[in-house]
């Protein structure tokens, strides 16, 4: 069996690309916590960019995001958008947690991880230039 994962960064209604994992996909809130320092806190697109920077031999492709109406979404829905291994994650960029929603699941559930180190220096481009 393979151990894969997906992972998509949001921050409210904004939602990355994802991120295949094919293998390793058990590691991903380890890797999620290595990749921190390269993670934009509050740019899901960046986000992406820096997941792959730390670890660019694990992303396996980069898939579309998911379509309007993912914040409702329950474990049937990311079972049905990903339903591999261990499922899907997704990288709250507001709160910094991330939630799995395994396969062999019927809930979603909050995954140790710690975002402590994102950059919190870094704002988007629009509020920079109107600064």
């Amino acid at each position: 069996m393979r151990d894969e994962a997906l992972i998509h960064f949001h921050f409210g209604r904004r939602i990355s690309a994802g991120l295949l994992l094919p293998q390793n996909g058990g590691a991903a809130p380890e890797l999620l916590s290595e990749a921190a320092p390269w993670l934009s806190p509050r740019d899901p697109g960046r986000c992406v960019v820096g997941f792959c920077a730390a670890h660019p031999a694990l992303v396996g492709d980069v898939v579309a995001p998911p379509p309007d109406g993912w914040q409702d979404w329950g474990f049937a829905q990311w079972d049905n958008w990903f339903g591999r291994i261990n499922g899907v994650f997704l990288v709250d960029l507001q709160s910094l947690k991330v939630t799995q929603y395994p396969l062999y699941s019927c809930a979603p559930h909050v995954v140790p991880c710690d975002l402590s180190s994102l950059p919190r220096r870094l704002v988007p481009v629009e509020e920079w230039l109107a600064q």
